[in-house]
């Protein structure tokens, strides 16, 4: 038998094999999850929504990307085990215009004393693409108009 369970942002799976009487499945099931969820939390260090970073690009028609994580980064946690601080490094590809929503630019390194742990897709958050070239000549003609 296989259940799975969800409480706030974690979801367990409990497996039993061998057990021929319904009722027994059932509370040995019950137990495990019971156990999971007891002893063990989520902690959750970076959610898909927030922002990495911005990219800054001179010949595109937007100033800049803001990037964010593919999907929340979370690290299980014994329950009385206090919430660490991990570092992050961020490192970005070699990125070329036109970039579109969803696009993978990079990764973000999570790490714990200097050791990596995790390492997740970063993604652009907008689409951004060269400027034409009347766009490029009309911006030229400004910054000396400025200047």
């Amino acid at each position: 038998m296989a259940v799975t369970a969800k409480r706030e942002n974690m979801r367990l799976l409990a497996i039993v094999l061998g057990e021929d009487d319904s009722k027994v499945r059932n509370n040995e099931t019950s137990q495990l999850l019971d156990y999971g969820f007891n002893s063990y939390k989520i902690n959750m260090i970076k959610s898909k929504d927030d922002v990495i970073d911005k990219i800054h690009f001179e010949k595109a028609d937007t100033d800049e990307i803001e990037i964010t994580t593919k999907e929340d980064i979370s690290i299980l946690l014994k329950k009385n085990d206090q919430a660490k601080k991990y570092q992050t490094e961020l490192k970005i590809n070699d990125i070329k215009l036109p970039i579109k929503k969803g696009s993978v630019v990079g990764k973000l390194i999570i790490k714990d004393n200097g050791v990596d742990i995790l390492t997740v897709d970063v993604i652009s958050r907008d689409n951004a693409k060269k400027k034409n070239i009347l766009r490029l000549y009309l911006d030229i003609l400004k910054e000396i108009v400025a200047g």
